[in-house]
């Protein structure tokens, strides 16, 4: 997945997550029914086919599975902590005009040229 394409996903997640606040702010009985499961899919999308080697020790598999999906999380926390520090930044600013859900929305149409890599996962 190109790195703009992964920016974006996590843009909307963070769009979805502000649009859910808002929603269970207003009525918060309705809790389960608004969660659609956005990360879930990115997650099945980005993660790579586990290997585990057989009879392991829980301490092999644990270092077989931190090689082999620490890299796609350190990816996604990468993107959601630049992200904040955007949002931050603007924030800190004193930026009242311009709302947390513009800036992102900013971002995922620049992301192109923010983020030119094409790797690919």
């Amino acid at each position: 997945m190109r790195d703009s394409d992964f920016v974006r996903r996590i843009i909307a997640i963070l769009t979805e997550a502000q649009e859910v606040h808002d929603i269970l702010k207003a009525d918060p009985s309705r809790g389960e029914e608004v969660l659609s499961g956005t990360m879930r899919s990115l997650l099945n999308e980005v993660l790579p086919t586990v290997t585990l080697p057989a009879r392991s020790t829980p301490e092999e598999l644990s270092e077989a599975l931190s090689l082999q999906i620490g890299p796609v999380f350190e990816r996604i926390t990468g993107v959601f902590s630049m992200l904040f520090v955007s949002l931050a930044e603007i924030h800190d600013a004193g930026h009242t005009e311009v709302s947390s859900a513009q800036m992102l929305q900013d971002l995922a149409l620049r992301a192109d040229e923010l983020w030119p890599g094409d790797e690919s996962e």
